[in-house]
């Protein structure tokens, strides 16, 4: 009998935080959707947009949506790298990339919509 967990290890601890990213995601999601509706229907305007977004809690909730999105990501491409790539020197340097980027991204992101609103 093979008693090798796998590579990660932690897969429970893993799939606990792309299960609690994927709910934050289901809350947070519609939030923006809506906001990108009520601007193309014309209901908002971008000074109204921009008014919105200079208030505290919609840049915590925006701030919250960035992290679930990375999370999410993160988990989900390293499953995706620990089970498809099967050597290790492969596996921890684009699993390091893939990190490095979408947290670059995330950093961005978080820094133009605090730039923006605040």
């Amino acid at each position: 009998m093979n008693k090798d967990r796998g590579a990660a290890h932690n897969g429970l601890t893993d799939w606990y935080w792309q299960r609690l990213s994927a709910v934050m995601l289901l809350v947070l999601i519609p939030l923006p959707f809506a906001l990108l509706c009520a601007v193309y229907m014309g209901v908002l305007d971008q000074f109204e947009l921009l008014e919105i977004f200079s208030h505290f809690v919609p840049l915590l909730l925006h701030t919250l949506l960035v992290f679930a999105i990375i999370v999410h990501a993160y988990f989900g491409l390293k499953l995706i790298i620990e089970d498809y790539v099967p050597a290790a020197l492969m596996r921890v340097p684009l699993t390091g990339v893939i990190l490095l980027i979408m947290g670059t991204i995330g950093i961005w992101w978080l820094a133009l919509i605090w730039a923006w609103g605040g």
